[in-house]
């Protein structure tokens, strides 16, 4: 047998790769099950394991993790997987496979090939009333897509915070969320460029504040205002597409296209290179003169709005 689990979501690979481990073990013990990472080992390390017979166990399971960073792995895979002896079970595990390669095309051919994306905002919200329900709590759905945007669309952390919203209330709300969770930066950012695009300088000034208090370097939230923009532009240039065609087309997550897309509706694109012209400009003048940091950048965003 030989398994491939691919893709960005690594809460759901990590759940298959689980699933195949508990059903080996169970039959043939955790003593004949061997792993290797791909970026680490060489070319022979990975042969030896993948077509090496163990004169202890019978049977054996291989995971290999990262096989894509070995390119010399990569050219011979045909030639390694033909030598696989028939008692030997090899799951390829690829969060970051580039489908141009012939490499993924080869594993589509030669394995059980699985992949998992990232699931869009719908799909993640039912998913998180489902788990919520299975570990004996309750959640709307306003609530879960307030967890989505403080937390991210990982449903490997989300799946911890669950878990640490239902030992302190399985009733979650609003409020148990904003008590308990930390936003993720991309989800500050997010709400920072809203307020700004929106003329809320009070929020700004909220928004800002906590950055503060979190020691967050204006640098740093500099870098992250480009990364919104950035989505910001290619959402404007891709005209009337729909979230799923764009987050398709430019390799981003659907979760934050859909997000960024509220944003994206209240601006022109000249807006937005007004905007990256004046980072841009302030970037060159932290760098170059004595500056209050802080005070500067919050000016720039108390403006955007105006």
């Amino acid at each position: 047998m030989i398994v491939t689990l691919a893709g960005s979501n690594e809460f759901m690979i990590e759940f298959e790769l689980k699933k195949i481990l508990k059903e080996f073990v169970a039959k043939h013990g955790d003593m004949a099950v061997e792993q290797i990472d791909g970026a680490e080992a060489d070319l022979q390390e990975i042969t030896d394991s993948i077509s090496g017979i163990s004169f202890l166990f019978p049977n054996k399971l291989i995971i290999l993790r990262r096989g894509s960073s070995n390119k010399q792995f990569i050219d011979s895979i045909t030639q390694i997987v033909e030598n696989i002896p028939e008692n030997n079970d090899l799951i390829i595990v690829e969060p970051n496979i580039d489908k141009r390669l012939s490499y993924y095309k080869t594993l589509k051919k030669i394995s059980d090939f699985k992949m998992y994306d990232e699931l869009d905002p719908g799909q993640l919200s039912r998913w998180i009333e489902q788990k919520v329900k299975e570990n004996g709590g309750n959640i709307n759905s306003s609530d879960s897509r307030h967890l989505i945007e403080v937390a991210g669309n990982n449903q490997l952390r989300i799946s911890n915070e669950i878990d640490k919203l239902i030992s302190y209330n399985p009733k979650i709300n609003r409020v148990s969320i904003d008590s308990l969770i930390e936003p993720i930066p991309q989800t500050t950012i997010f709400q920072l460029l809203d307020a700004a695009f929106s003329g809320k300088n009070q929020e700004i000034l909220n928004i800002y504040e906590e950055q503060k208090r979190q020691k967050v370097a204006p640098q740093q939230v500099i870098a992250m205002l480009t990364w919104q923009i950035h989505i910001l532009a290619m959402i404007k240039a891709a005209g009337n597409a729909s979230s799923a065609e764009i987050a398709s087309k430019t390799k981003t997550s659907p979760y934050v296209i859909g997000k960024s897309m509220i944003i994206a509706n209240k601006m022109s694109m000249n807006e937005i290179k007004d905007l990256t012209s004046n980072l841009l400009e302030l970037d060159i003048k932290l760098k170059n003169q004595t500056v209050d940091a802080d005070d500067a950048l919050l000016q720039l965003l108390l403006t955007v709005g105006n």
